[in-house]
């Protein structure tokens, strides 16, 4: 297998416990770490859906599970349409949200800004708008927004302020649009803030270009459609707002049905809580893996 280190894997297996012969929906197949754990757990005969929007990926994931052969399909979507399948309900959901090794280690995929490379972010470079297409279209309004909601950043409307005169020029190329830039926008807004501050503005346009939280949202919603009675559902997170999509919709999910009148359990929930608070790293795990320093796991049982 391709050097990868899946996060949080023992406790992934732990909490959710897949068993001989269950069925695994994996939403974010990456280079498929995850997946051969799960499919090593489900031998001889379970079965593993990968869906992952970066074709790439799934080239790489299919090479480094070819030993599972037939138990195995792979398909180049989003997660937002899993619903859609064929195979399901299945025993297991699970998603990884936080970014794989190739998109933050490939300048030119542009997902970082310790490297050179083409302000692209997108996930499916196929489709959709790269960010330095979208700066060059947004207004300084929506950008503003897009840091102050997605960024949590200080200062955003100065930072869209330079960001959109940077990228609006009508003489720019966005093709020839540039991490660099995004990091010379920020160093004069933020100045001495710049390296804590860009993480941030990354975050941002990339959950924008890729519309993250909306995705979230559609496989949070479809819960109940993807897994069978007893079935799990788990999630790696690694920033807060995709946490407190995750952390509120499993509760909401766990929550029985309460007598208006009487505040008495009216109807017992369809869904058990399995993490009470989201699951960290180890520190042996964040000595190995640095990256997972932010990851965080929740996961839920369907009941009924």
């Amino acid at each position: 297998m391709l050097k990868h280190t899946p996060v949080l894997n023992t406790e992934v297996l732990e909490v959710i416990s897949p068993r001989s012969g269950e069925s695994v929906l994996d939403c974010t197949i990456g280079l498929g770490g995850h997946a051969a754990s799960f499919l090593k757990a489900t031998s001889p005969d379970g079965r593993l859906i990968g869906i992952d929007a970066d074709r790439k990926n799934l080239e790489v994931a299919e090479r480094n599970l070819k030993q599972f052969g037939g138990r195995i399909k792979l398909h180049c979507m989003n997660f937002r349409d899993a619903d859609a399948l064929s195979g399901l309900p299945v025993d297991i959901v699970f998603a990884d949200l936080g970014l794989s090794s190739p998109h933050v280690d490939d300048p030119e995929r542009g997902f970082t800004f310790r490297a050179s490379g083409p302000l692209d972010l997108r996930y499916d470079r196929s489709s959709g708008r790269s960010a330095a297409e979208f700066l060059q279209s947004a207004s300084e309004d929506e950008v503003a927004g897009i840091l102050k909601e997605f960024g949590e950043l200080p200062r955003s409307r100065a930072m869209a302020k330079a960001l959109r005169v940077c990228f609006k020029s009508e003489s720019s190329d966005a093709g020839g649009c540039t991490t660099d830039d995004v990091v010379r926008c920020a160093e004069n807004v933020f100045t001495y803030r710049t390296s804590k501050m860009l993480p941030q503005v990354f975050q941002a346009l990339r959950i924008a270009v890729n519309d993250e939280l909306g995705a979230l949202r559609a496989l949070l919603d479809a819960a109940n459609s993807l897994l069978k009675p007893g079935g799990r559902f788990g999630i790696i997170s690694f920033h807060s707002l995709e946490d407190r999509m995750v952390k509120r919709a499993f509760r909401a999910l766990a929550a029985p049905t309460i007598n208006e009148l009487t505040g008495q359990v009216k109807t017992d929930a369809a869904w058990e809580l399995l993490t009470r608070k989201g699951i960290t790293a180890s520190a042996g795990e964040l000595l190995c893996n640095p990256r997972s320093r932010s990851a965080r796991l929740r996961a839920i049982r369907k009941r009924m």
